[in-house]
């Protein structure tokens, strides 16, 4: 009976978004409506609502209801994205087997073919915002569609303007499946009153945030939960292992992340929120994204007279400049509106939305967006003169680090929940071990503590490997995270152990 009432609720929770959508209320006579899926915060959601419904009245003649839908971050959207498609799919093709419906390794599979020969749709029209792994996954899936913007619009698309590739990544898909609206850069926010108070200087790396000076003075993210944070920790993986090679960075990186843990206060599962913890003061210091960062260090200054609460720096060879891509999706209601709004977005009225100053001509209404625009014919002088940042290159951050998808691409659906299994799962073990080897003296008086400390459950010869194990169905993952989880937690009461002995 218990299995039974919990299939049930599984059976409730899938249908309740088929469910949802078919209640929402049809637009007003003469509108049309526009839904958008989105990660994105109110600022964006208000600025580009507001601007695209304006443009498309002025431009277009016709009226507009942005519908912003938001189940979450990256992770969540996800989710929702493959039970919705799933679902149509079952509806469309009830005969059909939906195994191998969104596998792109599966092409002669009957449902796959159906699927991409298919207007099949999930009552969505347009996906904006989430890192452009997980659109480069939606894309291979079949969920993203071309609108063949490029070839309306072949002089936005020249090189010097909006560059295919920036620092090793991709910056839109080659098949026009989905181009990145924006630049994001990952970085470090730190509390310069609190850093005062502790005679620290403004982090400059990401092993900064790895010593023992931020023992307790650090709150960090879940990378299950935000595609961004998996984003930044991959950074700080490649930094290391452009230093120290594959095998050896791969190793190192994971060590700094799991002192990173070990360093927090807590663990959230939103990306701001450690950003509003340090410009509040509640932690020192944080992961974050450049125009989280700012946005927060322009609001908390504000608020406190003019005082600054937040500084953020991109640390030098340890990030790269990184697309936030937009996207029509596959069986949009209003594909033709859908594909204005992916226009509008990438052309120069709506790139001056992402930095021009509150009340600018042109810019945002009631938010400093504070992100880098994609295209770089809005970054000329005059431009520059309405922005709320005016120095911003992003070529010359591009510059500083390159990105090799070949190390770590592959295994980016590993980091999230390996980083999850071996240190947040065990953090209250893992916060013990750091503790009783710093109070012991540190690492180099008690190598044998420090040893069981960095244990890594799957090293780098073996991620490939667990990268496959872990798509082999929900029962082999959960194993295979319980085992890293038990692994690591006995590793670091052990190592608790040994740095107690060694005192």
């Amino acid at each position: 009976m218990r299995h039974l009432t919990v299939l049930g609720v599984l059976a409730v929770l899938l249908a309740l978004p088929i469910a949802l959508r078919e209640s929402t209320p049809p637009a007003p006579a003469g509108v049309r409506r526009l839904v958008v899926l989105t990660p994105h915060g109110e600022p964006t959601r208000h600025e580009f609502g507001r601007a695209f419904t304006a443009w498309a009245r002025t431009e277009r003649g016709i009226a507009v209801d942005v519908d912003w839908r938001t189940p979450g971050g990256t992770s969540e959207i996800t989710r929702y994205l493959d039970e919705r498609f799933r679902a149509e799919m079952g509806l469309a093709f009830p005969g059909l087997s939906l195994r191998a419906f969104n596998d792109p390794k599966a092409p002669e599979d009957p449902a796959r073919q159906a699927f991409l020969a298919s207007s099949v749709g999930v009552g969505v029209d347009v996906l904006f915002g989430g890192g452009e792994f997980p659109f480069r996954a939606h894309a291979a899936k079949g969920y993203l569609v071309d609108t063949g913007l490029r070839q309306q619009e072949p002089t936005w698309f020249e090189p010097s303007n909006i560059p295919q590739r920036l620092s090793g990544e991709t910056v839109y898909d080659p098949e026009g499946r989905y181009y990145g609206a924006c630049l994001a850069v990952f970085g470090i926010a730190a509390n310069p009153e609190r850093l005062h108070d502790l005679g620290l200087p403004v982090p400059a790396q990401w092993a900064d945030l790895a010593t023992p000076a931020y023992f307790r003075r650090l709150t960090l993210a879940d990378p299950t939960k935000s595609g961004a944070v998996v984003t930044a920790c991959e950074r700080i993986l490649q930094q290391q292992m452009a230093a120290h090679g594959p095998a050896e960075g791969w190793r190192r990186g994971q060590v700094l992340i799991r002192l990173m843990v070990a360093n927090s206060r807590w663990i959230t599962d939103s990306a701001s929120k450690p950003t509003r913890d340090t410009a509040r003061g509640d932690t020192v210091a944080s992961m974050a994204i450049d125009f989280q960062a700012k946005a927060e260090a322009e609001w908390s200054a504000h608020e406190s007279g003019g005082e600054p609460r937040l500084v953020f720096t991109a640390p030098a060879g340890g990030t790269s400049v990184s697309a936030d891509p937009i996207a029509v999706l596959r069986g949009a209601p209003e594909p033709e509106l859908a594909a204005a709004f992916l226009h509008f977005v990438l052309s120069p009225v709506g790139q001056r939305l992402w930095n021009y100053r509150v009340g600018t001509p042109g810019g945002p209404d009631r938010y400093a967006l504070r992100r880098a625009p994609v295209r770089a014919d809005v970054l000329t002088p005059a431009d520059r003169a309405l922005m709320s940042d005016p120095d911003l290159d992003p070529q010359a951050l591009a510059e500083r680090f390159t990105y090799d998808p070949a190390l770590t691409a592959h295994l980016y659906p590993l980091i999230g929940p390996f980083i999850k299994a071996t240190a947040l799962d065990p953090r209250e073990d893992l916060t013990a071990a750091w503790a009783a080897i710093i109070a012991a003296g540190g690492a180099d008086r008690v190598p044998e503590a420090w040893a069981a400390l960095t244990d890594l459950a799957v090293p780098y010869s073996e991620a490939v490997a667990a990268t496959a194990d872990l798509r082999k169905g929900p029962l082999v993952a959960a194993s295979l995270v319980r085992a890293w989880c038990e692994r690591s937690q006995a590793s670091y009461r052990r190592a608790t152990s040994l740095a107690e002995e060694g005192r």
